[in-house]
């Protein structure tokens, strides 16, 4: 049987064309990521944003077009830009900020394909804790010594940012960008996806259990350690993705056109 698929195949309604049906499933996954967070409540009307390297590509990225609500991001609507703002397919209109700190990632950082930000309104308090987000939950431990920090420098419009994003984050896969936000990198949709879920729930919980008053038992470092490895063996996203790509087709699979 014939196995090959024409550019047909991957057009979509609007007439943007995926050139392959590796770039087809990156589109359908970006725009699954953009319905699941909006089904979580982490979207903020227009703003934020999620990028995807095009695959083939030295650092053309997919992102969203500027003004469109999350519940509205198919993928066909998404638009690719270059490294150097420039929009390949789209509208010409780009979200600024978006460009700044995504670029960063995708220039910087090739092995990160997928860049998840977020200014989830349940947990961005904590990125004003004057001494980082401490580790209190199990949940967190899976992110135990993946998490980075950047300082605030105004509205990220200034393309030198760029270069401090991308050192601070490092080798790392979560960035609390302090009093803005959060940043989460992975391989896979799902990666960066569940980063950023993680992250978030370490956030909230940090936020309930310093606000309780209470003392709070923090665990010892090797707990955290011994808990980080033991999580090696359940790859964020490998289960969960498959599991909430079934929730986006039952609610409104609209995103994958």
């Amino acid at each position: 049987m014939n196995t090959q698929l024409s550019t047909e195949d991957f057009k979509h309604a609007d007439g943007v064309i995926a050139t392959s049906p590796e770039e087809h499933k990156v589109r359908v996954d970006l725009a699954a990521m953009f319905r699941l967070t909006a089904m979580f409540g982490w979207d903020d009307t227009v703003w934020n944003h999620i990028t995807a390297r095009v695959p083939g590509s030295d650092h053309n990225f997919l992102m969203h077009r500027f003004g469109l609500l999350y519940e509205e991001v198919t993928a066909s609507n998404l638009i690719k830009v270059d490294e150097n703002g420039n929009v390949l397919e789209g509208p010409s209109d780009v979200n600024t900020a978006g460009f700044v700190i995504h670029s960063a990632i995708h220039l910087h950082h090739p092995n990160h394909r997928f860049v998840f930000h977020a200014h989830p309104p349940v947990a961005i308090a904590a990125t004003a804790f004057k001494d980082g987000i401490p580790h209190l939950i199990q949940d967190s431990s899976m992110l135990y010594g993946e998490i980075a920090y950047h300082d605030w420098e105004g509205l990220s419009v200034d393309l030198d940012e760029r270069f401090r994003i991308a050192e601070n984050l490092g080798d790392k896969k979560c960035l609390i960008m302090r009093n803005h936000g959060f940043l989460t990198v992975g391989e896979t949709a799902g990666e960066a996806f569940m980063n950023m879920y993680y992250l978030i729930r370490m956030c909230q919980t940090a936020l309930a259990g310093q606000g309780s008053g209470l003392e709070l038992d923090a665990a010892s470092p090797s707990l955290w350690e011994l808990s980080r490895k033991q999580y090696n063996a359940f790859a964020p996203g490998q289960y969960e993705w498959p599991a909430l790509l079934r929730r986006c087709d039952r609610l409104d699979p609209s995103y994958k056109h």
